[in-house]
C-alpha cells in the first residue's frame, strides 16, 4: 500500500467530527436531495407530457450511464481531496484556487436557494394535506416557518439525526413506488412493454426539454464528497456512496416512469392534461381513493428531507468558505461532541427566510414564481460545477498532480465535460420551458450565481495569503 502525496490541512485549520456518517448515510443523504417522488409529480410529469413521452422512461437509463462517466473521474479526485468543499476542492485541486472559489460560491448560492425551496414546498404541501383531512385552512408559510425551525434544531445536531430522518424519507418514498408499481402490474399487466426502451422513442419529440428535466431529477447525485471530512471509511466511502446512490436513483426512476407509462394507453395525453396531477390520479385509480391525502403527505415528507439534505450541504460550504478566510470567521464555529456547524447552519436557515420573505408579503403562487427561479438557478449551478470538476481531473493528469490511465483521468472526464456543456446550452435555449415563464426577472436570476462566482475568483485573488478550499485538502488517503 502507497501513500498518496496531497496537501495536508495545517494542524490548526478547524475540522468537522470525522466518522459522523456512514455509507449508507450518505447513500440516502443524496437520495433525499433528489426527491424521487416529487421528481415523478414533476420533472418526470413534464417530460412525459411535453418532452420524449413514453421515452422518458429510456432516457433515465441514458443520463444515469452519462453520470457514472462523470463519476469515474470525479471520484479519482476523491483519493486526493478530502474537504467540506466539495467539487469546489476538486476544481481547485487541478485548476487552481481561484477557479475553485468561484465555484464554492456558485455552489454556496444554488444550495442555498433549493433549501429554501424545498422548504417552501414543504410548508405548501402540508397546508393541502391538512386542508383536505380537516378542512382547515392555514397559509403555507406557517407550515414553512416550522420547517425552517426543523432545520435549524437538526443543525444544532450535526449529522446523525439528519441522516435518520432522510434515511426514513427515501425509504417511504421506496415503498410508495413499489406499491404503485405491484398494483400497475396487477391490474394492468399488459401495460408493461419494451417500448419506452425504444431509440425512435427515447430520441423522439422535445429531447432538449426531457434532457433538462431529468438531469435536474439527479441533481445532487454527486454530493457525497462534501461529508468526505465527516464519512468513515475515506474516499472509499465516499465512492460507494455515490456509485450506489446512482445506481439505486436510476433503477427507481426507471421503475416509475415505467409505472406511469405502464398505467394509462395514451400516458402522453393524460399527463398534459393535468401533469401535476398525473401522480394522485393514478395511485387513485390502482390503490384508491384514500391514497390521495396519503401521497400528498409522502410528497411533504420527501420535500423536507430534500431540505434538510440541501441545507446540510449549503452550510458545509459556507463552513469551507470561512475556514479559507473568505466569509466570517463565525461560521466556522461548531458545537459540543457532534462538532456540527452550527452557526452557518443558522445563517442558512436565515438566508431561507430573507429569500422567501418578499415571496410572501407578494402573496405570490410558491410555484408559479418560486420554483421557476430555483430550478434556473440550480440547473446551471450543478452543470457549471460538474464541468468544472471534469476538467480538473484531466488538468490534474496532465500536470502530474494525479496517478491514473486513460479511461479515468481523460476520457471520461473529457467525454462528460463536453456532453455536459452541450445539455448546459440546452437548459439557456429552452429557459422558458425549464422555468414556466417568460419574464425578464427569471431570465436574470442566473446571474446571481453568476456574479457570485466571479466575486468569488477576485476575491481569492485578493487574499493570496488565504489557503482557499484547496488549502484543505488532506492526505493520507492510500491505495488498496
Amino acid at each position: 500500500m502507497t501513500a498518496e502525496p496531497t496537501l495536508a490541512a495545517p494542524a490548526s485549520s478547524v475540522a468537522l467530527r470525522p466518522n459522523s456518517i456512514g455509507v449508507v448515510g450518505m447513500i440516502f443523504m443524496i437520495v433525499a436531495a433528489t426527491a424521487p417522488l416529487t421528481a415523478l409529480a414533476t420533472n418526470i410529469a413534464v417530460s412525459i407530457a411535453y418532452g420524449v413521452g413514453i421515452g422518458t422512461v429510456g432516457l433515465f437509463v441514458v443520463v444515469g450511464v452519462l453520470l457514472a462517466v462523470f463519476a469515474v473521474g470525479y471520484l479519482l479526485l476523491a483519493r486526493y481531496v478530502k474537504s467540506a468543499g466539495g467539487q469546489a476542492a476538486f476544481v481547485s485541486f487541478g485548476l487552481g484556487k481561484p477557479a475553485g472559489t468561484a465555484v464554492a460560491f456558485v455552489a454556496t448560492i444554488a444550495y442555498n436557494a433549493a433549501a429554501a425551496g424545498m422548504s417552501a414546498a414543504t410548508g405548501f404541501y402540508a397546508s393541502m394535506a391538512l386542508a383536505m383531512y380537516t378542512g382547515i385552512e392555514i397559509p403555507w408559510y406557517v407550515f414553512t416557518l416550522v420547517a425552517l425551525a426543523a432545520l435549524a434544531a437538526l443543525g444544532m445536531r450535526g449529522l446523525g439525526p439528519a441522516e435518520k430522518i432522510t434515511i426514513g424519507s427515501s425509504l417511504l418514498q421506496f415503498v410508495f413506488v413499489g406499491i404503485l408499481a405491484v398494483c400497475v402490474a396487477v391490474q394492468n399487466p399488459g401495460g408493461w412493454t419494451l417500448q419506452p426502451f425504444a431509440p425512435e422513442a427515447v430520441f423522439s419529440g422535445n429531447l432538449a426539454l426531457s434532457l433538462v428535466f431529468i438531469l435536474l431529477s439527479f441533481g445532487g447525485f454527486e454530493t457525497s464528497t462534501i461529508y468526505s471530512e465527516e464519512a468513515r471509511g475515506g474516499h472509499r466511502s465516499v465512492a460507494r456512496a455515490t456509485y450506489v446512490a446512482l445506481a439505486l436513483l436510476a433503477v427507481v426512476f426507471v421503475i416509475s416512469t415505467w409505472t406511469l407509462v405502464a398505467a394509462y394507453d395514451d400516458v402522453v395525453g393524460v399527463t398534459a392534461a393535468d401533469p401535476g396531477a398525473i401522480v394522485v390520479a393514478t395511485a387513485s385509480e390502482y390503490i384508491g381513493d384514500w391514497s390521495g391525502g396519503v401521497i400528498l403527505l409522502l410528497i411533504m415528507i420527501s420535500f423536507f428531507g430534500a431540505a434538510i439534505a440541501f441545507h446540510n450541504m449549503a452550510a458545509r460550504y459556507q463552513f469551507a468558505l470561512a475556514r479559507a478566510h473568505l466569509l466570517p470567521k463565525a461560521l466556522t464555529r461548531t458545537r459540543g461532541q457532534h462538532a456540527a456547524p452550527y452557526v452557518s447552519s443558522l445563517v442558512q436557515v436565515g438566508f431561507s427566510f430573507l429569500l422567501l420573505l418578499p415571496f410572501v408579503l407578494m402573496q405570490v403562487d410558491v410555484f408559479s414564481t418560486l420554483f421557476p427561479a430555483i430550478s434556473g438557478i440550480t440547473a446551471l449551478s450543478l452543470i457549471a460545477m460538474m464541468v468544472g470538476a471534469s476538467i480538473s481531473v484531466v488538468v490534474a493528469r496532465a500536470r502530474g498532480k494525479i496517478a491514473g490511465g486513460w479511461l479515468t483521468a481523460r476520457i471520461a472526464p473529457l467525454v462528460s465535460a463536453v456532453i455536459l456543456t452541450a445539455i448546459g446550452v440546452l437548459i439557456v435555449v429552452n429557459y422558458s420551458a425549464v422555468t414556466g415563464s417568460d419574464s425578464p426577472v427569471f431570465w436574470l436570476m442566473p446571474l446571481i450565481p453568476a456574479v457570485a462566482g466571479v466575486y468569488g475568483a477576485i476575491r481569492q485573488r485578493q487574499l493570496p495569503a488565504s489557503p482557499g478550499i484547496e488549502g484543505y485538502i488532506e492526505s493520507a488517503l492510500e491505495e488498496e
